[in-house]
Formats: structure tokens, C-alpha cells, sequence
């Protein structure tokens, strides 16, 4: 099978990788379903968890207290202090609630990727058992066994680690660019215009990542072999004196598997540098205009405040999806 060049490649290889396990997957559909609706109500509670903040700001703080602004006739005739009480809680619950949701989506999705992994190792463990013999003759036990233990929980890596914060995080970038360009295009169009950028450094640096994990997968795979075969013959091994020979090997390949996962290290985090840049220039583009629309009363102070939290949450995701593109990236080469 051919490897994937890209991470536009990439993710057809995940989603093959799903085709290929579905019967698994469709085991622990209940749980994946309940877990995808916490996960929308966690985005959901992310969405609102400024909005007290703007309403206090709009309609309490500026004109000054007076509860017909506030437009609930259910508050009439209560006090500011009562108000805000009423808006301080409200923003503790929407708190609450994301924490209990995001909680909710976390632990079921990651009891449902291990139930589907160690029905995967087991389907595997018995196909290696079935294999010729003549298979076995040209394998290397070493190299099963990774596959086995490591490739197993790579893909499990993907599911929990990786794939599951990268879902939350694009639900959640997407509800709030939404939201940025029903309450100001020019604004939201201010914000997005680092996105093409993004998306480009991403794929760029999954590219080597890819490629670096390539090919420290395969030394992990040598090592594992070479180990595994020479514990086997320990006997012949000490007889015949090759300890400071497979010592050597050994140690050849552990310093360039350390040397290429150092090198993968480096790879992810000058993506997230570059993402970290990206959001400053964003938030103070943003806020420059932001400031004039507000003196302007194009956009009301709680608008203005809506957006910087937005870009300071929003943009937290792009920080973690340079992370997590990286860690699919990775995964995916063990397959």
C-alpha cells in the first residue's frame, strides 16, 4: 500500500483505517453517540460562557443600571446587585455545565477506543497466530510484537489523544467564527485572514513529521526484533561471545530512533510557535479596528469583549490542532 505524502493524504488513510475496523466501532456505537452529544454541549456552554460578561457590560455597566435595559420583564423591579448576582451564577453554570459535558465526552470516548483497541489486538494477535509457518520463517518476532503492543496503541493514541480534542477543537473554532461574523463581518474577516497561513504550515509540517515518524517507527520495529531474537538465542549468543556485537547494533539504532524523535519534537513545536505568532497578529489586528467600530458605535463594548475572548479560546484550538495534526500524523505511520 502506498504511504501517504501529506496530511492531505493523511486523513483518507484514517478514514480507511475506520472502514477497515467499523465492525469494532459499530460495537460501541451507543456510547460514541452520547459521547458526540456531550461534546456538542460542551461546545455549546463554550459558546455562551462570554456572553454574561457582554451583558453586564451592554446593558448594566454602560447606560448605567436600569432594569427595563436589561429587555426581561421577568427582572423587573430587581436590584443591580440582584442582576448581577443572577448573571455571576449564570456564568459559573454555563462553567459547570461545559466541565460536566466535557467530562461526559472524554471519558466515553476513551472507555469506547479501548474497548474497540483490545478487540483490535485480539483480532490480531489471533491472525498472527494463523500465518504460515513459512511467514513466520521470514519474520522477525521482534517486529510482531511492536506491531502487536505499540501499532495497537498508536491507533489508539489517535482516537483519544489526538482525534477526540481535535474534533472538540474544530466544533469549536467553527461555532465561534459563526458567531464572530453574525455579530461584525468585518471583524470576523480580520480574524479568519490568518487562517490560509495556518492551514498551510499545518499540512507542511505533518508532512515531515510524517516522515520523520516513518522512519523512527521502522527503527523501533529493527530494535524490537534485534532484542527479541537475541534474548531467544541467549544461550548461542553467550556462547559464542556476540554480546558487544548486538550491543553495538542495538545501540546504533536506539541513538537514531532518539535522534529522529528529538527531530519529530522539534518539527511540532515550531509549528506551535508559528501558530502562537499568527494569534497575536490576529487579536491585534482585531482589537485595533475593534476599537475604532466601538468609538464608532458600530459594535458595542460587550461585542468587542465577545471577540477577544473568542479569539483567546478559538485560537487556543489552532494551537493544539498544529499539536494534534502532528500526533495523526505520527500515529498514521505505524499503520
Amino acid at each position: 500500500m502506498p504511504r501517504p505524502k501529506s496530511l492531505k493524504s493523511t486523513i483518507p488513510g484514517i478514514g480507511r483505517i475506520l472502514r477497515h475496523f467499523m465492525p469494532q466501532i459499530a460495537k460501541e456505537k451507543h456510547l460514541l453517540v452520547l459521547s458526540l452529544l456531550a461534546l456538542v454541549a460542551e461546545t455549546a456552554m463554550r459558546l455562551l460562557e462570554p456572553w454574561p460578561l457582554k451583558f453586564i457590560f451592554d446593558r448594566v455597566i454602560l447606560p448605567g443600571f436600569n432594569v427595563h435595559s436589561l429587555g426581561i420583564e421577568a427582572l423587573e423591579g430587581w436590584s443591580p446587585t440582584a442582576v448581577l448576582t443572577l448573571l455571576a451564577l449564570s456564568l459559573v453554570a454555563i462553567s459547570a455545565l461545559r466541565g460536566a459535558a466535557a467530562y461526559g465526552s472524554t471519558v466515553g470516548m476513551a472507555v469506547a477506543a479501548t474497548r474497540i483497541m483490545a478487540d483490535i489486538r485480539g483480532r490480531l494477535y489471533s491472525h498472527i497466530q494463523r500465518l504460515s509457518l513459512s511467514f513466520h520463517t521470514n519474520a522477525k518476532s521482534g517486529d510482531l510484537i511492536t506491531r502487536v503492543t505499540y501499532d495497537i496503541e498508536r491507533l489508539r493514541e489517535v482516537t483519544v489523544v489526538a482525534a477526540l480534542p481535535l474534533l472538540t477543537n474544530t466544533f469549536t473554532l467553527v461555532g465561534m467564527l459563526v458567531v464572530m461574523f453574525v455579530l461584525n463581518v468585518e471583524l470576523a474577516l480580520i480574524a479568519v485572514m490568518v487562517l490560509p497561513l495556518f492551514a498551510l504550515s499545518t499540512m507542511k509540517m505533518s508532512t515531515k513529521i510524517q516522515k520523520v515518524a516513518r522512519r523512527q517507527r521502522k527503527r523501533e520495529g529493527a530494535m524490537a526484533a534485534s532484542a527479541a531474537e537475541a534474548i531467544a538465542a541467549i544461550k548461542v549468543v553467550q556462547a559464542l561471545g556476540l554480546q558487544d556485537m548486538l550491543e553495538s547494533s542495538f545501540e546504533t539504532h536506539n541513538k537514531k530512533s532518539l535522534k529522529e524523535s528529538a527531530e519529530a519534537q522539534k518539527l511540532r513545536a515550531g509549528q506551535e510557535r508559528l501558530v502562537e505568532v499568527l494569534v497575536a497578529i490576529a487579536t491585534s489586528l482585531v482589537l485595533w479596528r475593534g476599537v475604532q467600530l466601538t468609538l464608532q458605535g458600530s459594535v458595542t463594548p460587550g461585542d468587542l469583549l465577545v471577540f477577544i475572548t473568542y479569539l483567546k479560546v478559538a485560537f487556543k484550538p489552532m494551537r493544539q490542532l498544529a499539536k494534534y495534526t502532528g500526533q495523526i500524523a505520527k500515529a498514521t505511520a505505524s499503520r
